[in-house]
């Protein structure tokens, strides 16, 4: 980490005479001080001012443009007048048209008097209306020019308002003189209030030049005030910037080295990094191809590391790494490389070796130290790691493909269980070929979603012979690949998060479907299967209760599917989410129950309404007394915690009439209809399912029962 700077020194005496500097006079002080005042009191009198004339200014340029508009409508008053005189007077029209000519001359005595008194009030000012009167010279001799033409429209204007108090019908001939008038008058006022925003605007600059000049003398002010003031600290101030100086230089020096450092190196480990691994790498090869021998890259991916960061914290997880780094080069010879990628992931290069296996055997050295406990603060960690092997020149002749084949293969140790190693094969680069595809397939596939589609595999209950609900299966129809099944592309889809937006499209996709069928009076329940991924993404209940709401299912016609192993990954989480799922009447079964997670515990603290027995034990549930023991077993956990009970995979009579006999009569599989299209449900429905026999079963195979 970058050191901070030094402290500056203790202030004190200097010794280049900073106590001899002779302190400046305290009225040569106040009267710089009285020079600012004065400066700050004429530069605020003169913005007051300027505001004080700006307001006059808007309110002389609003009059002035009002009187525009009131000399165009004292042409229109007149208009209307003589419009009025022209209509014939009906016998039902008179009292009307006279009211209305009336108002007219109201109007226009109105306007008139606004107009004449404005236009007073603009030449000899009226502070009433916030017009001072005090035109420059320019704008008074344009009202000069202007007199007659405003002469001739007031009197105009005055002898059609006395005609029309008289009743008598206002002429063409005593119009006109308005309207030229009105006409005439327009230029010259609009000139006029040019005038004044020009004026205005003028001023207004005027006072930028003088705030700008009175700024720059308070700012020169400013400074001499400062070079006298702060003089006696002036030497001093230079005496500890020497020092500053020498400090930050050593700093410097400090900081380009542990920069150096960290360009190198892991900050956390103290491993090499990323960076000098491959020059290490290559030059591993580069030895190896002029002497002869092997060069091993050792690909090593911690087991879980994310679900440690999750649970105790990312400063635990640090602790974490820093002794696995320390048990990794414990491992191996001080002549091998040991390097930390970031995050998890390790390396170590081992050469100078001739035989192949000898990677293997410091692998499982690794493997062994891991298999201690870690011991970070209070915290006592389990941890195991997975390692792929790829070798120069075997593999690869490059730095670059010997950590893409050393990856592969640490994948592939992951796949097999995990806590092992394996070398790597050109099989595995093509599957890896092939799981790339397929992930690029399947990331077009949720963006178009043409691809996908539903079909769905109807549950019996066979005591009466009848449908009780489906579950909902995703299906993928590739353009190369043709039909891909689940059991194909699931996995890799929750290996890269697809999983979520697949997930969701197969929930609204379902409900929908279940929401025709109910609207047709099918009554039966959709189930569909929830992944621990988008469990632990937090926002489950959230999204079943959205797309409840988009498509207006029953809550208590969907069916959530979690496997044994989703819920047990983080209890608390499913429970929480499990319980508003049934506040909602959403129905809950654990899908493939009984494969290893079993535990009355997390069955008594869970909503859950239904056990789906897991389809290994009923294909040998006839052949197997070991199956069908574990088969009583479940059913009868269930009849006691009073929950239903469905058997997965039943294909045979004889399936049937065991499972009958343990009684357990839920049942779905490839005996009563295979995955089916939603018209084929439907139609399955309306058809019913047909009576099938029951095979007698041997007594010695139905002995655990």
């Amino acid at each position: 980490m970058i050191s901070r700077r030094s402290p500056a020194p203790p202030a004190g005496p200097g010794p280049e005479g900073v106590d001899d500097v002779p302190k400046r006079p305290i009225g040569r002080y106040i009267v710089g001080l009285v020079g600012i005042a004065i400066l700050a009191v004429v530069a605020t009198l003169l913005t007051a001012s300027l505001l004080s004339r700006q307001k006059f200014d808007a309110a002389v340029t609003g009059e002035a443009t009002t009187q525009v508009i009131r000399a165009t409508s004292l042409s229109e008053s007149a208009s209307d007048l003589l419009t009025l005189a022209e209509n014939p007077e009906e016998p039902g029209d008179v009292e009307e048209l006279r009211a209305e000519r009336a108002r007219t001359v109201e109007r226009l005595e109105i306007e008139y008097a606004h107009f004449v008194a404005t236009h007073e009030a603009l030449i000899d000012g009226n502070l009433a209306l916030g017009l001072p009167g005090n035109n420059s010279p320019q704008v008074t001799q344009l009202f000069l020019g202007l007199k007659p033409v405003f002469e001739q429209l007031r009197d105009a204007t005055a002898d059609v308002i006395v005609a029309g108090r008289s009743g008598a019908a206002v002429l063409p001939g005593e119009i006109e003189p308005v309207l030229v008038a009105a006409d005439a008058f327009r230029d010259p006022m609009l000139d006029i209030v040019q005038t004044y925003t020009e004026e205005s605007q003028a001023r207004v600059e005027s006072l930028k030049r003088t705030q700008y000049l009175l700024l720059t003398i308070t700012i020169i002010v400013l400074v001499f005030e400062g070079v006298f003031l702060f003089r006696p600290a002036v030497q001093e101030f230079r005496r500890e910037w020497r020092q500053r100086a020498q400090a930050h230089i050593s700093e410097r020096k400090d900081d380009q080295r542990k920069l150096s450092y960290l360009a190198r190196f892991d900050p956390l480990t103290g491993l090499i990094n990323r960076f000098l691994f491959g020059d290490r790498l290559t030059n591993a090869i580069s030895r190896a191809r002029r002497d002869g021998g092997i060069v091993s890259l050792m690909f090593l991916d911690l087991d879980e590391f994310k679900a440690v960061n999750d649970r105790f914290g990312h400063h635990i997880g640090d602790g974490l790494l820093k002794q696995v780094a320390q048990r990794i080069v414990a491992s191996v010879r001080e002549s091998d490389s040991v390097a930390r990628l970031g995050g998890d992931e390790f390396t170590v290069v081992l050469e100078g070796s001739h035989r192949v296996e000898d990677a293997g055997h410091v692998a499982t050295k690794i493997l062994e130290a891991m298999q201690e406990p870690f011991h970070v603060g209070s915290h006592e960690l389990r941890l195991t790691a997975s390692i792929g092997i790829a070798l120069y020149p075997v593999d690869g002749q490059s730095a670059q493909e010997l950590l893409r084949d050393a990856d592969i293969a640490m994948y592939s140790a992951k796949a097999a269980g995990k806590n092992t190693y394996q070398y790597f094969t050109p099989e595995l680069r093509e599957k890896t070929s092939e799981r790339l595809h397929l992930i690029d397939g399947l990331r077009r596939a949720v963006e178009a979603r043409h691809e996908l589609d539903l079909v769905y595999q109807p549950k019996v209950d066979t005591a009466t012979n009848t449908i009780t609900g489906v579950e909902a299966l995703v299906r993928w129809h590739h353009p190369e690949l043709g039909l891909v099944l689940p059991d194909r592309f699931v996995p890799v889809a929750e290996e890269t998060d697809l999983i979520l937006p697949i997930g969701d499209w197969v929930l609204e996709e379902a409900c929908r479907q279940m929401r025709t069928w109910q609207s047709r009076g099918i009554d039966i329940t959709m189930s569909v299967n929830v992944s621990s991924r988008q469990l632990k993404r937090g926002d489950l209940v959230e999204s079943v209760a959205k797309v409840l709401d988009s498509t207006g299912l029953d809550a208590d016609r969907l069916e959530i599917e979690l496997t044994e192993g989703t819920l047990v990954e983080d209890t608390e989480l499913a429970a929480r989410a499990l319980e508003e799922l049934r506040e909602m009447g959403v129905q809950v079964s654990i899908d493939d129950f009984g494969t290893g997670y079993s535990s009355l515990s997390y069955l008594k603290r869970l909503p859950i309404d239904r056990l789906k027995i897991d389809r290994s034990f009923i294909r040998d549930i006839t052949v197997s007394e070991e199956a069908a023991t574990l088969s009583a077993a479940i059913v009868g956990l269930a009849q006691s915690l009073r929950l239903d009970v469905v058997a997965e995979g039943v294909e045979t009579a004889e399936q049937l009439t065991m499972l009958e006999r343990l009684g357990c009569y839920g049942m779905q599989g490839f005996l009563f209809s295979r995955p089916v299209s939603a018209d084929d449900v439907r139609a399955l429905i309306e058809r019913g399912l047909p009576i099938i026999t029951r095979t007698p079963v041997h007594a010695g195979r139905v002995a655990a029962s």
